[in-house]
């Protein structure tokens, strides 16, 4: 299993209370499919974003990075989650 650590940031201009890090959580779980290899998530308020740790469990670092980009895609695709983008690493 291998820890990805990524940062979202708030693009949106809409205002800050209709998404934060329990709706990205949220959004992630409901999103995850096994292939995803997800087994925990971690997320927590950062100025200007989120700041996320996904538990992915992977062959390697790179196949786990791959499939925390794939599901955040999809998680990032639709509704409140919509505000967000990834940036780096925190």
């Amino acid at each position: 299993m291998f820890a990805v650590h990524l940062t979202l940031l708030d693009v949106s201009t809409a205002p800050t209370g209709e998404a934060g890090p329990a709706d990205v959580q949220d959004a992630l779980w409901v999103r995850a499919l096994p292939g995803d290899g997800l087994e925990h998530v971690r997320a927590c308020a950062v100025p200007g974003g989120v700041g996320l740790v996904l538990y992915v469990r992977a062959p390697d670092r790179e196949a786990a990075e791959l499939r925390a980009h794939a599901l955040l895609d999809r998680a990032l695709a639709e509704g409140p989650t919509r505000r967000y983008a990834v940036a780096a690493p925190p």
